[in-house]
């Protein structure tokens, strides 16, 4: 349904962005640094300068599900504060940086980017009818009763799909594992549902027009981008992939996000979601060089994936909403 309300443009990204999907099998990260990783010139950055020597990360089995049930006790918290080491860089600085037109094509690094001061009250001047209308109880009213969506499996490639309506999903994602909200780690990729990527049928267009794109070269044209809306759970998300550059940004809720270089494919077990890999992988990474760059987004945070790099996400929140920008400066 949702070609007919797109451009061909617009269908040409959506073909192209799919077309770079790719299972992907592991190895390893670096620390970013602002006077490293990110420069007003662009052209004069190394790509070595950032990158640390290649090292693969050991992979471990889980515990039997007796003992998984036994446990219960994470090693890797959702709720917990987590690293970053992703140059975060505001909204005014990048300007300043960048000029008016904002982070040029193909940018070569992950950024986050952030409005006004680090406290609250400052990061909730833009965007704030999209913030509004995207609550938990206001996002129904944004279509009609009954609306349906359709739910992606949490595996790399979104090999499933789940047709029902929202206020079901919603409910099912708030109350799940006996009322927790939550997706544990051993929970199976492919019986694990996702609302994302599935939004481009015009009832969703509609919904987004509300939403302020991104500050980069493409963005203005929403023509050359690709807008997807997503919501999740605590402890959901997307297991690793790659496709092309964008832009993803949490509304409310909390998501870390966690990538590496595309010459250092992570190692991952594709029958669970990403959540397994932080308790099963990410925990048992002794070297600071192997681990991946990652950051938290909290609500008005976005951050800057580059083309061609391995990416998983993890929300962290009961109700975790967010808007993925994929842009076309790399086709």
């Amino acid at each position: 349904a949702w070609i007919n309300m797109i451009s061909s443009r617009s269908l040409y990204v959506l073909v192209a962005l799919a077309s770079q999907l790719q299972p992907v099998v592991l190895s390893a990260p670096a620390t970013a640094t602002e006077s490293s990783c990110i420069s007003s010139g662009g052209s004069s950055e190394k790509r070595g300068e950032c990158l640390p020597p290649n090292a693969i990360a050991s992979k471990q089995q889980p515990p039997p599900p007796q003992e998984q049930e036994q446990e219960q006790q994470w090693k890797w918290i959702p709720e917990a504060e987590h690293r970053c080491n992703i140059t975060r860089i505001s909204r005014t600085e990048l300007h300043r940086r960048f000029g008016p037109k904002g982070l040029p094509r193909l940018h070569p690094y992950p950024i986050v980017i952030y409005d006004g001061g680090e406290e609250e009250p400052q990061r909730r001047k833009r965007n704030a009818k999209f913030v509004e209308k995207t609550t938990y109880e206001n996002l129904p009213e944004c279509f009609e009763p009954g609306f349906n969506v359709t739910l992606s499996s949490s595996n790399s490639i979104s090999a499933h799909r789940r047709t029902i309506p929202l206020t079901q999903y919603m409910h099912e994602i708030t109350t799940a594992n006996d009322g927790a909200g939550e997706t544990y780690p051993n929970q199976l990729s492919n019986e694990t549902w996702y609302l994302f990527g599935e939004t481009f049928a015009d009832e969703w267009k509609q919904m987004l027009l509300d939403y302020e794109m991104p500050p980069c070269e493409t963005c203005p044209d929403r023509e050359l981008s690709a807008l997807a809306f997503g919501v999740g759970n605590r402890g959901s998300g997307v297991q690793w992939h790659t496709h092309g550059p964008g832009f993803s940004e949490s509304i409310h809720g909390r998501k870390h996000w966690v990538l590496y270089p595309p010459d250092r494919k992570p190692t991952y077990d594709s029958d669970y979601a990403s959540r397994y890999w932080m308790e099963y992988q990410y925990v048992n990474i002794r070297e600071e060089d192997e681990l991946p760059w990652e950051c938290t987004l909290r609500p008005g945070d976005m951050v800057y994936f580059p083309d061609g790099w391995h990416h998983a996400t993890i929300n962290l929140d009961t109700y975790t909403v967010f808007v993925s920008t994929f842009t076309t400066e790399h086709i």
